[in-house]
């Protein structure tokens, strides 16, 4: 299974509130479609941050039907999607299994019963941007069996008390329900430690609670995240794809944008590329 892996796509964003981005936007998501049919990749996976703002403006949703309907209706390329921290969860998964018939899977808020797509021997797990509240709300009988019966509900939630403790909890529930002989990825928007940030990375700039330890993805064979804006591999099996163009200067104007092509088939260092991909203005 070929897949293209990309995120942080920002729709609607302006510069201070007066010039739009967004013939900028729609030529690069033109590059994205040429690169997926060019590839023949059987699915594209968003890691988050489909929209820059939780209410995106008209032209941002605009171009994400259009996107949409030429890559799930022309293309007949399933779009594997998650909400990021930017996104409004709940309106981005509106239709959710209405949309599924048609290709489009959106995970938007995180749910007790996991988001998975089992296809072709690989399972994609989908899981959006999450927080130690909504994990406690949704896992409290993981919890609760945990620290055990006799201690009080408060005590039992206290055991997530960060970020990572959160992704730990949903990861092991998910690697519990691992199919033997099934390659496993996951698409998650997190912010590993360790990680570059660049300078429109505004939310993970502003502080270091919202991290995670590399270690909390053992298991999966590839995380495909989104995020941070820059371009990176954190292991051999976990890698940002970055923003597909460049939405600030002072690092981003000299990363080289691309959109990552991992191929469950393949073995090491051939299963990952990388693609460049043009920008409107260089």
């Amino acid at each position: 299974m070929r897949l293209l892996h990309t995120s942080d796509w920002h729709l609607g964003m302006t510069v201070g509130n007066a010039r739009s981005y967004i013939k900028d936007q729609r030529f690069m998501l033109d590059k994205i479609c040429e690169i997926a049919e060019r590839e023949q990749v059987d699915g594209i996976l968003l890691a988050g941050d489909v929209f820059d703002k939780s209410i995106a403006s008209q032209e941002g949703l605009q171009l994400f039907d259009d996107v949409m309907h030429h890559i799930c209706g022309e293309l007949r390329i399933p779009v594997y999607l998650i909400a990021g921290n930017h996104d409004g969860a709940e309106r981005l998964s509106q239709h959710d299994r209405l949309l599924t018939k048609c290709g489009l899977h959106i995970a938007g808020v995180l749910s007790r019963e996991p988001h998975v797509i089992r296809k072709d021997g690989v399972a994609i797990w989908l899981l959006p941007w999450i927080t130690t509240d909504r994990v406690r709300a949704e896992y409290s009988d993981i919890v609760a069996s945990e620290r055990g019966s006799d201690e009080s509900v408060t005590e039992r939630e206290s055991s997530i008390r960060s970020m990572e403790d959160a992704y730990r909890v949903v990861l092991d529930d998910y690697r519990s329900q691992f199919v033997p002989g099934e390659k496993n990825i996951l698409v998650a928007h997190a912010f590993v430690s360790g990680a570059e940030t660049s300078v429109s990375d505004r939310a993970a700039e502003v502080g270091t609670a919202t991290m995670v330890g590399k270690n909390v993805f053992d298991g999966f064979d590839y995380v495909a995240l989104g995020h941070l804006h820059g371009p990176q591999r954190v292991s051999d099996t976990i890698r940002y794809a970055g923003t597909p163009m460049a939405y600030s200067f002072g690092k981003e104007e000299r990363q080289e944008k691309s959109v990552v092509i991992y191929d469950t088939d393949a073995e090491g260092g051939e299963a990952i590329r990388l693609i460049p991909i043009p920008q409107l203005h260089a």
